[in-house]
């Protein structure tokens, strides 16, 4: 038996040093243009609540978030939408889903939306559809950038192949909208 230790060591220790733990979730890439064209709904607003609850089965945590829509660019004009989505919080306990969205209380965000049930929705292309608004101090005109997705593989992303980052540019609403659903320049 001591004559085997020295190789079990080197093969725990090779096992430790090679291991890596990867927690990710593939999605299938979507340009906004795809968003766009796919999604039921299309809406400005604020987050104005966001709450977690166990099913009726306790099998699953949800996690709803209320949205108050200041625009809405494509679909029924509603004047809060309602999205869900898997994981969240309850009683002490987490069920998380990696790449799930995070939610905030104020912030402004553009969503692409698919129904989920009915009167309520999820967030298009998993969580390529959510886009935070950000104003200008001087201005208040609005812009948007993609969110860095965590957690999340996005497969066929321009730059996926090679690795290379492509960094999302900051655009004015109106014009990032219009490219979107297919409208023009927007400007």
């Amino acid at each position: 038996m001591k004559r085997f230790a020295p190789v079990i060591g080197a093969v725990v220790l090779a096992l430790a040093v090679t291991t890596v733990v990867v927690h990710a979730t593939q999605v299938l890439f979507r340009s906004p243009r795809q968003l766009g064209v796919e999604s039921a709904l299309v809406v400005q607003g604020r987050v104005t609540s966001v709450q977690s609850y166990w099913n009726p089965s306790r099998t699953k945590i949800l996690t709803e978030t209320r949205v108050a829509v200041d625009e809405t660019f494509k679909g029924t004009r509603a004047g809060v939408v309602t999205v869900m989505q898997l994981g969240g919080v309850v009683d002490n306990v987490r069920m998380t889903v990696h790449g799930a969205l995070q939610w905030h209380e104020g912030e402004e965000v553009v969503l692409f939306l698919e129904p989920f049930d009915p009167g309520r929705y999820q967030v298009s292309g998993f969580t390529q559809g959510k886009f935070n608004v950000e104003r200008d101090p001087r201005t208040g005109d609005a812009y948007v950038r993609a969110l860095a997705q965590r957690d999340v593989e996005l497969v066929g992303a321009p730059g996926a192949e090679t690795g290379a980052i492509v960094k999302p540019r900051k655009m004015r609403v109106a014009a990032f909208i219009a490219d979107a659903l297919g409208r023009g320049d927007g400007r």
